[in-house]
């Protein structure tokens, strides 16, 4: 089972929460399975690891109990996450960063919010790059609503424009690795 930390959870829980309100979040935990819903009932700290596949599903179910469920609400929190793990001290870096620089790092900043797997970059140019994830045959369906958004955000805060992102190859869907392409102005 692939896991990410609790600071990511509960980043994603904190945007349903302002969403949904007390009231949202409880019909959404209503909704959940029960094995769901036992994950949801322990105490999770920002070092406590969770199940990725966990937190995709918490994120579907939300968006469409709380919103239209079009996946706007899943890949807006991953946002949200990206700004608040991002931000405070970290802003400054980020803001003196190059795109270049953000895509190269990501390995590094992988191994702080998943305990398996790899991203490498497999390609860089001056308006985009792509990161190879490899070594996860348990990453869940969906993953690229939660990556993609983040790396997006994060290649906004360092002041990219015109940032898109798709993802060609995903090991949840049977390839040997997943492909992130990223562009940017």
């Amino acid at each position: 089972m692939a896991n990410v930390k609790g600071a990511a959870w509960l980043c994603n829980y904190d945007y349903f929460l302002k969403l949904g309100g007390p009231e949202g979040m409880q019909r959404v935990k209503a909704a959940l399975k029960p094995e769901d819903q036992n994950i949801l009932n322990t105490l999770i700290l920002p070092s406590t690891w969770v199940d990725w596949g966990f937190l995709m599903r918490f994120k579907i179910l939300a968006d469409k109990l709380l919103g239209k469920g079009d996946s706007y609400h899943v890949k807006q929190a991953s946002i949200y996450t990206a700004q608040q793990a991002l931000g405070g001290i970290h802003r400054v870096f980020i803001k003196l960063a190059t795109p270049q620089f953000i895509i190269a790092r990501t390995g590094q900043i992988w191994r702080q919010y998943y305990d398996c797997g790899t991203a490498e970059v497999v390609k860089q140019t001056k308006t985009g790059g792509t990161l190879m994830l490899g070594g996860m045959p348990d990453i869940p369906l969906y993953h690229e609503m939660d990556n993609l958004p983040y790396m997006e955000e994060a290649l906004r805060m360092s002041g990219s424009k015109k940032v898109t992102s798709t993802q060609s190859k995903c090991m949840a869907r049977g390839d040997d690795c997943c492909l992130l392409e990223f562009t940017w102005a």
